[in-house]
This record gives structure tokens, sequence and C-alpha cells, in this order.
């Protein structure tokens, strides 16, 4: 129960406020003392969490004999309030974009690590572009998947392709390469291949909008994104020579 608790904290709970919530989910329908005696927390504690969880409407109220009874109406709630804060954040993000202070002519360097700055960098390369961008790309696709979630590489090809956004890699040639080659124009790649036992690394770089991102998957995944035009210039010249340069 305490890894339940420990992923419910990941979603924004407090340690506290998991415990209420697991709590009611078990005892099905339970006053505050019931509660307090489950958790093992102080009434007063559970007396101030409760209102915020009703109002969060993850948790309902009812009054019998003059008693009051908390539950759980369904669990399925909780999903909705995420995909509320969704909707909130899709509708916000546009005039957020709008008064974000970006200074053109300042070069920024991000670092990201582990797999959430995985996530979070991957996701930078289809927020920069609109529909009918393009990535250029370094791949080593070595031991690719021992490293990356095949599942959230799949959601990503996935959601470049909804998004109309096409990659040029140059890649050397291991198993995960051929396993990618036949869906190539399906997934909107154009794939050049070098020989794997000449060129075998396992790092990537994606050049896309005005950033550079050097990544390795294989150092508890560090990556770095460089936002410069000048230097995106003059990567993107030096894939091309030799993108144009390969068969």
């Amino acid at each position: 129960m305490k890894e339940l608790e420990l992923s419910l904290t990941k979603l924004g709970f407090h340690e506290k406020k998991a415990s209420i919530y697991i709590a009611l989910l078990e005892l099905g329908e339970a006053s505050v003392i019931d509660i307090a005696k489950k958790t093992q927390l102080k009434r007063t504690t559970v007396y101030n969490i409760l209102p915020e969880m009703v109002q969060d409407g993850l948790v309902r109220t009812a009054v019998k004999k003059s008693r009051r009874f908390f539950f759980i109406e369904n669990p399925n709630n909780l999903k909705q309030d995420y995909q509320d804060r969704i909707h909130l954040v899709d509708k916000l993000l546009p005039e957020l974009r709008a008064i974000h202070n970006v200074l053109p002519y300042k070069p920024r360097i991000t670092f990201y690590e582990g797999v959430g700055g995985m996530k979070e960098l991957y996701q930078d390369t289809l927020d920069s572009l609109h529909g009918g961008g393009i990535i250029l790309s370094y791949t080593g696709f070595h031991d690719y998947y021992q490293f990356m979630p095949r599942e959230y590489m799949d959601w990503y090809v996935q959601e470049r392709v909804r998004r109309k956004i096409r990659i040029k890699m140059i890649v050397p040639d291991f198993p995960t390469t051929r396993e990618i080659l036949p869906q190539a124009q399906s997934t909107l790649r154009e794939i050049k291949v070098v020989p794997g036992a000449e060129w075998k690394f396992s790092a990537d770089t994606e050049i896309y909008a005005n950033k550079v991102a050097l990544i390795s998957h294989t150092e508890n995944f560090m990556g770095v994104i460089l936002e410069s035009k000048e230097i995106n210039q003059m990567q993107r010249m030096a894939f091309e020579i030799m993108w144009n340069a390969l068969k």
C-alpha cells in the first residue's frame, strides 16, 4: 500500500492526503474517527484535509442519523480532475507563450536528466515546431531500447506524425535500425544508414527550430538543449554536407 501512496504523491497528493484517499477506498464509507483510526492520523488533521478533498471533487459526504460520513463515489473522478487540469493548461498556453519574454539574441542552455528529463527534452522537439517542420538527427540505435522506454518512444513517433513533423536521420546499421526502416514512409522518416561496425554510437543529436539537443542515453539519460540560431545553422550545414555525401 505504501507503493500506491507513493504513486499518488507523484500526482500531487501530499502524503497525508494520499493516506486518507486510500483509507476511504478501503473503508467504503467512514466517519472522521474511522478515517483517523485507519490512517493513524490525528482527528484534527483529517478534519483539516477532508474539506479540501471534497472541494476538489475527490470525496463526497453524506449525513446519517446526525453523523457525517465521507466516501469516494468513483475513483474515475481522479482521472477527470487531471483531464480538466490538462484542458486548462492547453487553454492557457497560448496566452502564457504570448507574454513569455524571450530574448531572441541571447543563447540559452538547458540541462535535462533522468526519465522525466528525457520526456521533457523530446517534448520540446515537438512543441518547438509547427506542422510541416523538420528535425535533423544523428541517432545511435545500438541497444536503443535497453535505455529508452519503448512505450514512450512509440507514443512520441505517433505524436510527431500527428503533428506532421518530418525527421531526417543518419543512423548506424543495427537491428533496431532495420526494425524501423519498413515503416519509414508512414512515420515521416527519411533515413540514411552508415555501417554499424565502423560507426557504433549510441548518443543522439536533434537539430530543430533554432535549437540543438545533445543526448546521452546510457549516462542516466543526460541531455542538453542549446538554443542558438547561429549554432543551429552551423549544425544544419554540417548535417546536410554529410547527408548529401551518403547514398
